[in-house]
């Protein structure tokens, strides 16, 4: 039976979990808000044969994003290709 206090804004049905921590939306609005920021994530090779998967807070991303792109040659073998000499 569905309750009209349990009606989102949207139209949606608000799932009983969130009814029962006292939300008032469904999951589908509370995720998808212009004020809601998406965690990133990352791959650390700690190892050459596995990664791990990073998972960052945006707020945390933006922060330390100029640690996580490479500068530089991409691979060694340009590294070592590129005339030294001139």
């Amino acid at each position: 039976m569905v309750n009209e206090n349990n009606i989102c804004g949207c139209g949606r049905e608000i799932e009983e979990a969130r009814l029962e921590f006292g939300f008032k939306n469904c999951s589908i609005c509370a995720h998808s808000g212009a004020d809601v920021s998406r965690p990133k994530g990352r791959m650390v090779y700690s190892h050459k044969t596995g990664a791990e998967i990073e998972i960052l807070s945006a707020e945390s991303w933006d922060e330390n994003k100029k640690y996580f792109t490479p500068n530089g040659a991409r691979s060694a073998l340009k590294n070592f290709s590129r005339n030294v000499c001139s």
